[in-house]
């Protein structure tokens, strides 16, 4: 897959629609996974890191409503958006309430799917940018942690160690898993190095978030510093 590429998750039990639409979005540059019921697409959730999901509600084993439901049990922010033949106001208001970013009924134009995923990414990548830990901000573009006026800065490699911990808080990581998902598998034995370095941040800000080091890494909530 190229790095440029978007990753996105398609399903939806009708076999020939879904390989249809997975061609249109992969003729538009998105590297594309394809799920036929709601249990395969809580695997490749739990599996991979998507930009986009896009569900039809009308799916065997679990439907896309359940699956919004789990997806967000889970803490994935992953923008969804529900494909269905169901236009009545009630049901897009019950699938945007439970999680769902965005509705699309059945037919549509491609062009609208395209329009609505890029709105979506867009907006999800603008999110990311910069967001809340505990009683610090992270910014990861500008590789920053701050509390108050206080900014310190993080090397490349510590950002993306924290935004992976960030995003897998109720995960305890090995370093080879962290290492794997970030870099491929490389530089495995500096993610305790790593790790040292962002805590001697979190403690110098006074965050009420330290890294847990037992049998692994997470991110866990701590109330004994003064905020």
């Amino acid at each position: 897959m190229e790095d440029n590429k978007e990753k996105i998750l398609l399903a939806d039990d009708v076999e020939e629609l879904a390989k249809s639409i997975g061609k249109i979005l992969k003729n538009h540059n998105y590297d594309v996974d394809i799920a036929f019921d709601g249990l395969e697409v809580m695997k490749m959730v739990k599996e991979n890191k998507y930009d986009c999901i896009i569900l039809d509600i009308m799916m065997p084993n679990m439907n896309g409503i359940e699956a919004v439901k789990e997806i967000r049990n889970l803490r994935v922010n992953t923008p969804i958006i529900m494909l269905t033949a169901r236009d009545l106001v009630e049901d897009k208001v019950y699938g945007l309430d439970i999680g769902a970013n965005d509705y699309l009924t059945k037919p549509f134009e491609k062009d609208e799917l395209l329009a609505r995923i890029r709105v979506q990414t867009r907006m999800n990548n603008e999110r990311e940018e910069k967001y809340r830990i505990g009683n610090i901000i992270f910014n990861k573009k500008s590789l920053e942690i701050s509390k108050d006026s206080v900014i310190l800065n993080l090397n490349e490699k510590e950002a993306q160690v924290l935004d992976f911990l960030v995003k897998n808080q109720k995960c305890q990581a090995s370093k080879e898993e962290i290492s794997q998902k970030i870099w491929n598998g490389e530089d495995y034995e500096k993610i305790p190095l790593y790790v040292e370095f962002i805590q001697e941040k979190l403690i110098a800000l006074n965050a009420n978030i330290r890294i847990n080091e037992d049998n692994g890494y997470r991110l866990d909530n701590i109330y004994n510093v003064n905020l």
